[in-house]
């Protein structure tokens, strides 16, 4: 099975395909997919920082914070996917192996990891095609709202959200195959392992927009 046909299999018959990429493991691959959704991601944020008009209370050099938080956000955008892959990855694996598990953390765990990561890709260019329709916003920073929050209720926001979540419960379905090929665990483990991370990361991810409805509610 060559690295097209695991990408393809990884979508259409994952529980085969991950059985397969955990018998005969190959992490460049792995940084190959991660790497795309990394540059997928600063794209994307490229694109939305520009959208972002910063006003902050009592700040008067807005511009050189705009051009700052752009260049934190970029950053943050290439090296995040890469950092989570690998602490990610390596908590999912200790879950794992409390449970019994049998698997190598490299490059086997690493690279049914990095495989997951393909339905994120959809994600990213979603995220990059969203951006660019959505129209210059400005986004107020004040001691009542550190959080900006307002950015949460904006719809091309919510539907990059919205993806983003479906994108990663796709993913951890995956893994969940994964970690069961590559652990030798049941599905339940597997899926217990999976879903314990992805659990911490979702709310994560829902906490500022909960905090926006909660705000524009009240």
């Amino acid at each position: 099975m060559n690295f097209v046909e695991r990408i393809t299999g990884t979508i259409t018959d994952p529980r085969n395909t991950m059985k397969s990429i955990a018998e005969v493991p190959m992490i460049e691959e792995g940084v190959v997919i991660v790497g795309i959704y990394a540059v997928l991601s600063a794209i994307s944020t490229y694109i939305q920082s520009s959208k972002f008009i910063y006003i902050m209370e009592g700040f008067e050099n807005m511009a050189a914070f705009q051009e700052s938080m752009a260049i934190f956000s970029i950053v943050t955008a290439i090296l995040g996917p890469f950092i989570f892959w690998l602490i990610g990855t390596g908590i999912i694996h200790l879950i794992s192996m409390a449970f019994g598990g049998e698997g190598k953390f490299y490059p086997q765990m690493m690279t049914v990891s990095g495989y997951s990561t393909i339905p994120l890709l959809f994600s990213g260019v979603l995220g990059i095609a969203l951006f660019s329709v959505m129209e210059p916003m400005n986004i107020t920073i004040s001691a009542t709202n550190p959080m900006a929050t307002e950015i949460y209720s904006n719809p091309y926001i919510i539907a990059s959200t919205a993806a983003g979540i479906m994108t990663q419960i796709w993913a951890a379905i995956i893994f969940v195959f994964g970690v069961q090929s590559s652990h030798k665990l049941t599905v339940k483990k597997s899926a217990i392992a999976v879903g314990i991370p992805l659990a911490f990361n979702l709310m994560l991810a829902l906490i500022p927009a909960l905090l926006s409805m909660w705000r524009f509610s009240s």
